[in-house]
């Protein structure tokens, strides 16, 4: 069944801070057909991000989306693209969430998410169904990141 996607900025508090009222930034999850990625991946932890809107460096920033919106090669092995980075440094060497993203015409199809340190190799492969999205919201989603 094809899913509809969608972004929605996530406030996101670091340890140490002193009142709900600071917060640590902001990013951009992904959300799918009103789930968030993390909750269907079973990600619990906050200390991973997307690699949009967190960071000040929109270079980092701009090569991902281009990999996301299916412009240039992924630059991971088997064609992987990170999802979650690290919320520190966005290095996989701090853990990543990777997925291979395919264009099948009226779908974008995630697949074979997968948790990976290293860019060469994948850590182990989340037990979950690849998901089928709705190529319009998916591009039009992604045309509001600049």
């Amino acid at each position: 069944m094809t899913k509809y996607f969608a972004l929605n900025w996530v406030t996101l508090y670091k340890p140490g801070d002193l009142a709900a009222s600071t917060n640590s930034g902001k990013y951009l999850d992904f959300n799918i057909s009103g789930e968030s990625l993390k909750e269907y991946l079973g990600i619990s932890t906050d200390n991973s991000v997307t690699p949009f809107g967190w960071f000040l460096n929109k270079s980092e920033q701009s090569k991902a989306l281009k990999e996301f919106r299916l412009q240039t090669k992924p630059h991971l092995a088997d064609n992987r693209i990170e999802i979650y980075i690290c919320n520190e440094c966005g290095d996989i060497g701090c853990g990543s969430v990777t997925v291979q993203i395919h264009d099948r015409g009226e779908k974008i199809v995630w697949a074979k998410f997968a948790k990976q340190h290293n860019p060469d190799e994948i850590s182990s492969l989340f037990d979950v169904e690849d998901l089928e999205l709705e190529r319009t919201s998916y591009f039009a989603a992604l045309a509001v990141i600049k």
